[in-house]
């Protein structure tokens, strides 16, 4: 390509791309300003928030679509023009226009002061606002509006909880609403903690956090409670969820469990304490007798103040109770069956190492013991009727003997008599 029609497509080409360019820039004939405002910056919870969108132009405004977005936690819609919709954080503005007379155009809309902090009201970024001649788009700038929600001096400042309890487990120690820190004890495999909390203001919020994914070890779950006024308290609850393997019964490989012979239950060789053996799913336990561990049924009843854990005894896992009380006794409470097949709770103290059947005045026990007591108060009630039976058949046979006795000597004496006259 020669010079001379080089230099007319080095000139005519960046004019056509300036050309095609600019065809999709759009055009704004004018601009116009959107001003959002307040009657004040300070409110108080329960106020009503009247805010006003205005716009002017240096033309006459026509079509306008504008989104105007608020803090849903701070505000709730309430009311406005026909031509705004929505809530939830989004209000559409869509004014149609038909009047050319509406150079300046304002509209109001009215939120009420549900929540407490800051709260920042604007519109969504490119708002539609075009010429009502021309119908050209307009170039339009907007401000953002800050107010401030405070508490109501009529707010309560309580942020104390009235209830708190959990599921399953206890809480320990017991609730009391100026105590902020608890522990709990679950079972092995419990992945959700149940926290009942109510607050004692009915209108603070309780927020409770971590109690969903509860795994082995050590759990944290919080509970804030937020007053009315914006006070705010917070309660944390250890969860301590026990590990899998604690339970041998229920270990899908059992083989994993060492497993001892049988020990004498007899003799010199007898071990001293107690020990274990592992006999296909039941654990069985050798002191003066031999005992197969089990579960509590009906027919037990575990005192106040204990609660599950588990002792290991020759590698294998024993569940027992323990005292909440650390360090209150030595004694654990076991549940065994006899080679009869009764369960019944026994004491093991862990300082004599001793095994023997349980007894607690203060705790009411059923099975073998209150079936021996029901026996022998049905043997006193059996020997007392049998007794009272006996005493009515003596005082019959004694009349029947005096009676007798009265007609053997009235006779005897009408004989002699008799033998008189003759």
């Amino acid at each position: 390509m020669k010079g001379p029609a080089r230099m007319l497509v080095l000139i005519v080409c960046p004019l056509l791309l300036f050309i095609l360019a600019s065809s999709y820039i759009p055009a704004y004939a004018s601009s116009a300003d959107i001003t959002i405002s307040s009657d004040s910056a300070i409110y108080h919870r329960g106020d009503t928030v009247t805010v006003s969108i205005e716009i002017e132009a240096d033309v006459i405004p026509g079509d306008f679509e504008g989104y105007l977005l608020y803090p849903e936690d701070v505000l709730t819609y309430v009311s406005g023009p026909g031509i705004v919709s929505g809530g939830e954080g989004i209000l559409k503005i869509n004014d149609q226009v038909d009047s050319e007379t509406r150079k300046n155009r304002k509209y109001s809309v009215k939120f009420k002061a549900e929540g407490l902090g800051n709260a920042e009201i604007s519109l969504r970024e490119d708002p539609e606002l075009y010429e009502y001649e021309e119908g050209y788009l307009m170039s339009v700038s907007s401000n953002v509006l800050k107010i401030s929600i405070a508490a109501s001096p009529k707010d309560s400042s309580d942020a104390a909880l009235a209830v708190l309890k959990v599921s399953p487990g206890t809480l320990i120690p017991a609730f009391d609403a100026d105590v902020t820190e608890y522990r709990v004890t679950v079972p092995a495999g419990t992945g959700k903690l149940v926290v009942s909390a109510a607050a004692r203001d009915t209108e603070a919020v309780v927020d409770v956090k971590g109690n969903e994914d509860i795994g082995p070890g050590e759990n944290r779950v919080g509970i804030k409670v937020t007053a009315p006024d914006g006070s705010i308290k917070e309660y944390v609850i250890i969860c301590e969820c026990k590990e899998e393997r604690e339970d041998p019964v229920n270990n899908p490989e059992p083989t994993d469990i060492p497993v001892t012979p049988d020990p004498p239950t007899s003799g010199p060789g007898k071990p001293a304490g107690i020990s274990a053996v592992l006999k296909g799913e039941e654990i069985h336990l050798y002191s003066d007798n031999e005992f197969v561990v089990t579960e509590p049924d009906e027919s037990i009843i575990i005192p106040e103040g204990y609660e599950k854990t588990y002792l290991k005894v020759d590698g294998l896992s024993i569940p027992v109770y323990a005292s909440k009380d650390e360090g209150k006794d030595s004694f654990l409470l076991i549940v065994i069956k006899d080679n009869k097949g009764t369960p019944a709770l026994y004491s093991y103290d862990r300082a004599e190492k001793t095994l023997q059947r349980y007894k607690d005045k203060n705790v009411k026990q059923t099975g073998m013991v209150l079936t021996e007591s029901i026996e022998a108060l049905e043997l006193a009630e059996s020997y007392e009727k049998s007794l009272n039976t006996l005493t009515i058949i003596i005082a019959v046979l004694s009349g029947l003997t005096l009676a007798l006795l009265i007609i053997v000597i009235s006779l005897s004496i009408k004989n002699k008599n008799d033998e008189n006259d003759i």
